[in-house]
Order: C-alpha cells, then sequence, then structure tokens
C-alpha cells in the first residue's frame, strides 16, 4: 500500500506533540528520546511497482440520495 505517508505523518504529530509536553514539564529534551524516532523502511527503485488504486461503489446504500452520498 502507499498510504504509508499517513502514518508517518501521525508519527511525526504524535512526536511533536510528546515532545512539547516534555518541555512543558521542565524535562530536558536531548533528542535522543524514543519520540524523536519512528520506523521507516526504504525500499529501491527497482524493486518498487506502484499499481492504480481506485475506489468503486457498485450502488448507493439504500434511502440515500446522489446528493446525500456525495
Amino acid at each position: 500500500m502507499c498510504d504509508g505517508h499517513h502514518r508517518t505523518q501521525a508519527a511525526y504529530n504524535v512526536g511533536k506533540m510528546r515532545r512539547q509536553r516534555a518541555i512543558d514539564a521542565g524535562i530536558e529534551v536531548t533528542g535522543e528520546e524514543p519520540f524523536n524516532f519512528f520506523m521507516s523502511l526504504i525500499y529501491p527503485a527497482d524493486n518498487l511497482l506502484v499499481m492504480e488504486y481506485n475506489r468503486l461503489v457498485k450502488e448507493i446504500p439504500e434511502g440515500m440520495t446522489n446528493d446525500m452520498f456525495l
């Protein structure tokens, strides 16, 4: 899946929040705290295949108009 950017942004936001919480609590932040890091994975371009991802709606749920759905 190519949605890792959402997880990366969320991890960054949580780390930033935890960093600020530590600073606000008077804790010295060195940059080595666990909240400054998150796991990532890098693939070589020749090992990566990005395929089309489309969402298809076959029918609108009963009781819902097109405008309500949109």
